[in-house]
């Protein structure tokens, strides 16, 4: 099963893609960003946050804009991570692929690739971040998912086995933002650990044994999957996935391992997303795990 891909209007952009995968469908800003804006399953209401303020918006604005949906980013955060996404994409369409290119960013010389293709009835997330200057950079790719604070977001946090060691690093601190460690919105399990909406801020985050991330709605699951390269450096404290909270949204956050972005080199990172109507409520991982098959 391959993508069905048309252009469309959404939420007042102009420029945007709906693309279809048997009961999901998903929509792609191009006139800013790129911004994966829209997921739903089975015809049901938006999964992804956007943001109301700057929905339909932003072309020329030189102050980055967190519109909402899924972005590329490159870590750690800095100013560079602020680059402004605001001017428009080139789209092609191959063979079902799905490919978006935004300009190079004039600071870093950095161009980010969005590519989306089907991949056993699932979303394949391709984000590629390609150095066309002449110095190194370094970092790691950071596929930053903002959702709807409703439902519930779980995670493996441990190996399992007889010598199950299971880590979570909070930021208890960072710039003018701070996490509760005490806070009821975290719900650590003998398996899974929960992050049930509060309106609190904060953020932690894993090593990922399991590579996989889940959201539990009422109407479905919606998992991110990404590869797990062991004994690579990730970034904060070995965290190759994280969660941030917030009172308007939520996001899921994947990253690649910190490396050096040489010249004419990309690097890539990918995620693969399953959109399910299986509806569960985050405390099962073996339920989660059946989904993914």
């Amino acid at each position: 099963m391959g993508l069905d891909i048309e252009r469309t209007e959404y939420l007042g952009w102009r420029d945007a893609y709906r693309l279809r995968l048997g009961d999901a469908e998903m929509v792609v800003v191009t006139e800013v960003g790129p911004r994966i804006i829209g997921l739903s399953i089975a015809g049901g209401p938006n999964l992804l946050y956007v943001d109301q303020a700057t929905r339909g918006t932003g072309q020329g604005d030189p102050e980055w804009h967190i519109y909402g949906g899924h972005r590329i980013w490159v870590a750690p955060e800095t100013k560079d991570t602020y680059t402004p996404d605001n001017v428009p994409c080139e789209v092609s369409v191959d063979d079902g692929v799905f490919t978006v290119l935004p300009p190079v960013a004039e600071r870093t010389a950095l161009r980010k690739r969005l590519t989306i293709s089907a991949e056993n009835g699932r979303f394949a997330i391709e984000m590629g971040v390609l150095n066309l200057g002449d110095t190194l950079y370094a970092g790691a790719v950071w596929g930053i998912t903002c959702v709807v604070p409703t439902g519930v977001i779980a995670f493996p946090w441990g190996r399992g086995g007889i010598w199950d060691v299971k880590k979570i690093v909070y930021w208890n601190r960072w710039m003018d933002h701070s996490s509760d460690v005490r806070s009821a919105q975290y719900q650590p399990g003998p398996d899974l650990f929960r992050v049930v909406p509060t309106g609190e801020e904060g953020k932690v985050g894993t090593g990922a044994p399991e590579g996989w991330v889940a959201y539990c709605r009422e109407m479905g699951t919606f998992i991110k999957q990404h590869q797990i390269i062991q004994n690579a450096p990730y970034p904060d404290d070995g965290c190759s996935q994280q969660i941030y909270t917030h009172p308007d949204f939520m996001e899921m956050e994947t990253l690649s391992p910190l490396t050096t972005f040489y010249p004419e080199e990309e690097v890539v990172h990918r995620e693969t997303w399953t959109v399910s109507t299986t509806v569960t409520d985050g405390t099962d991982g073996e339920a989660l795990r059946q989904i993914l098959g």
